[in-house]
C-alpha cells in the first residue's frame, strides 16, 4: 500500500512537471502568444494602483543606467539583462565596484554579497535591504538616466 502511495505522488509530480515544461516551451516558441501576454500585461498594469511593481517580471524593463545617493556616496548602477555593476564613489573620490545579479521573478537584486529587494516605478528604482531592522531606513532610490 505504501508503495502505491509513493508511486501516486511520483506520478502526479511528473505530470505536473511535464505540464509546466510544455507551458514554458509554448510561451517561448509562439510569437503570437508573447504579443498577447504583453498586451495583457500592459492592460493590467494600466488598471492597477500606483504601487511600484516590475512590469512583466522582466529584467529588460530595468536595462539602463541609474544614479543616486547612498548617504554621502554617489551611486551609479548599470544594468543589462540579469546583471550589471554597482559603483559607489565616496566623497574623497575613491570608488568601489560590485557585481550585480538580478532575479526579476522575486524582485531581488544581489549587490556584491548583499541580497536586496527592488521596486521599479517609472524611472525610479527603489532598493531596500531585506535584512533591515524595524526603524532602520536602509533604502536607496536611484533615477534612470
Amino acid at each position: 500500500m505504501a508503495h502505491l502511495k509513493k508511486f501516486s505522488y511520483v506520478t502526479f509530480f511528473l505530470i505536473g512537471l511535464i505540464i509546466l515544461t510544455s507551458c514554458t516551451k509554448s510561451n517561448q516558441t509562439s510569437p503570437s502568444s508573447q504579443s498577447v501576454s504583453s498586451s495583457q500585461s500592459t492592460t493590467v498594469s494600466s488598471e492597477s494602483s500606483d504601487s511600484p511593481t516590475i512590469a512583466e517580471n522582466s529584467s529588460e524593463k530595468l536595462d539602463g543606467t541609474y544614479k543616486g545617493m547612498d548617504e554621502e556616496d554617489e551611486i551609479t548602477l548599470v544594468i543589462k539583462g540579469n546583471g550589471g555593476t554597482w559603483t559607489e564613489k565616496e566623497p574623497n573620490g575613491k570608488e568601489k565596484v560590485k557585481q550585480v545579479s538580478i532575479d526579476p521573478t522575486n524582485q531581488r537584486m544581489t549587490i556584491g554579497d548583499d541580497i536586496e529587494r527592488y521596486m521599479i516605478d517609472g524611472k525610479r528604482l527603489t532598493i531596500e535591504d531585506i535584512e533591515q531592522e524595524n526603524g532602520e531606513n536602509d533604502t536607496v532610490v536611484l533615477t534612470k538616466q
